[in-house]
């Protein structure tokens, strides 16, 4: 079966609102959505990579914490080809060449930024980061992705 939606939650769960992608996918797994799979990844989405190639999703989602240099909390989308940079990610490889080969050409592929407040050692995301994951799991769930702006 060809699953509709696959999103990773990544970060880091020791520092703070780094942890911001790993809420979007424990928000959305509480939602029960039928046809989507959710990985938290955390440190490592090489890990999952498998997975994609029996899911083939339609589309997929990438949820990180990000220096966007915005206020606290913004949300942000933009394309999964933008990430050129290999110092976007510290978790592994540059997802686009982790991801090379592996999602389905049909695939619609989507990175959502949270600009997180303080990735401080510690556990808990911070008000607005907390905020901002609960607004990106409310989108993906209610099918609205196009309502997170779009990185200028």
């Amino acid at each position: 079966m060809r699953i509709h939606t696959t999103v990773w939650g990544l970060g880091n769960p020791l520092l703070r609102d780094d942890a911001a992608g790993l809420e979007v996918v424990r928000l959305l797994g509480e939602k029960k959505l039928p046809n989507f799979s959710l990985r938290r990844c955390e440190l490592a989405p090489a890990n999952y990579l498998a997975t994609l190639e029996g899911e083939r999703p339609r589309r997929f989602l990438l949820i990180d914490a990000s220096d966007m240099g915005l206020p606290p909390g913004s949300l942000r989308r933009f394309s999964l080809t933008r990430v050129d940079d290999p110092s976007f990610t510290s978790h592994d490889l540059p997802l686009p060449q982790l991801l090379a080969g592996t999602l389905p050409p049909d695939c619609e592929a989507w990175v959502v930024a949270i600009q997180p407040q303080s990735v401080d050692f510690g556990i808990g995301l911070t008000p607005a980061a907390a905020r901002a994951a609960q607004a990106c799991a409310a989108w993906i769930a209610e099918g609205r992705l196009d309502e997170i702006a779009a990185l200028e």
